[in-house]
């Protein structure tokens, strides 16, 4: 079967694709509208873009879209280190500041050590030490 411009037009009637991509999925199988239909719904119904599943390189609306998330995610990062890097935890004990620490510090290091900082926080609690956090 060869492949025309009715059954191109008829192939993007059904599934959305460009005219490129209704002809490559049209040549793929051979100028048949059906076994096209099915390989473009089995490539969109698969998780993946019509154009990364025939060869396509893919659009650029779905390429800017995962950019702009991670660069959304990206600022959110950075937002909140920069936040954090606002923020300290003060130790003291009878007006004599033992530790200043940056509040991302404090995190980073109940995370890696937790039962270290919970020693640490009972130890200075123990011993009259006050601790507050506090932003600049």
């Amino acid at each position: 079967m060869k492949v025309d411009l009715d059954r191109i037009d008829r192939l993007r009637e059904r599934v959305d694709l460009t005219y490129e991509e209704a002809a490559s999925y049209l040549e793929a199988a051979g100028g048949d509208l059906v076994q096209a239909l099915i390989m473009a719904e089995r490539d969109m119904c698969g998780g993946k873009s019509a154009r990364g599943a025939a060869g396509f390189v893919p659009d650029s609306d779905v390429v800017e879209e995962g950019q702009s998330s991670l660069g959304k995610l990206a600022d959110g990062i950075k937002e909140l280190w920069n936040h954090g890097a606002s923020m300290r935890v003060v130790v003291e004990r009878d007006g004599d500041k033992l530790a200043n620490l940056p509040i991302v510090a404090g995190v980073i290091g109940a995370v890696v050590a937790p039962q270290l900082a919970a020693i640490g926080a009972m130890a200075a609690l123990a011993t009259g030490c006050t601790v507050r956090v506090e932003t600049r």
